[in-house]
């Protein structure tokens, strides 16, 4: 399926293992990428999108769904599916927030012309365990001594990998992390991400761009 080959292409350079956290040793860095300048059409297409997105408008977003579009790896798909889902009409839909960080952090396209976003999925580097391992998504993300923006700050991280963690007691806009040195700090959750957060899929269908998959987990 579609959904499946795109996740394929997208994370096949992914393997087991930890982000090396030996002693003295700088993490590896995930800087952004956004390819969709590349092809104007899609540009336009996104940016038609993320103006829909910021009025919640309901009707174009579903406008742009594919038909058979995966929501998740449990069967869930379609338009309908889509809207028991997220029900975009409603005041307190978490679609809107959601969507708009997917699509605010760029991405690229893969070699049958599929888009796919976020950058930190559509770039993650082999090495780096998809399940364990966040990315920085700021050039001065603060991780603190404790899991309050009052603690002192013990490293910053550039668009940084690393290692999460025990999250066990961890405020749920938090996220522990392992600095190469094996200490522990703390990091709010919009400034890292996982591969397997939410991401997008797109592609072109008879001169029509179309979201295929809207998902997170694996």
């Amino acid at each position: 399926m579609l959904l499946r080959t795109g996740l394929v292409l997208a994370l096949c350079l992914t393997t087991a293992g930890h982000v090396a956290q030996a002693q003295g040793q700088t993490p590896p860095r995930l800087p952004p990428v956004d390819q969709a300048t590349s092809v104007p059409d899609f540009f336009s297409f996104r940016a038609r999108l993320q103006a829909a997105v910021a009025r919640h408008d309901g009707a174009a977003v579903l406008a742009a769904l594919g038909k058979d579009v995966e929501l998740s790896f449990g069967g869930e798909h379609g338009i309908e599916d889509f809207k028991a889902m997220w029900k975009p009409d409603t005041a307190d839909s978490l679609l809107w927030d959601t969507l708009a960080t997917v699509l605010s952090l760029g991405g690229s396209f893969d070699g049958h012309g599929r888009f796919l976003a976020p950058y930190v999925t559509s770039t993650w580097p082999r090495g780096s365990d998809i399940y364990t391992a966040v990315a920085a998504v700021g050039s001065s993300v603060n991780v603190r001594a404790a899991a309050s923006d009052t603690a002192p700050v013990v490293a910053n991280l550039d668009f940084s990998i690393v290692d999460t963690a025990d999250q066990s007691g961890e405020p749920t806009s938090w996220v522990g992390v392992k600095l190469p040195s094996g200490q522990v700090g703390h990091v709010r959750s919009t400034q890292v991400r996982s591969p397997i957060d939410y991401r997008i899929g797109f592609s072109q269908v008879q001169g029509r761009w179309q979201i295929d998959y809207f998902l997170a987990g694996d």
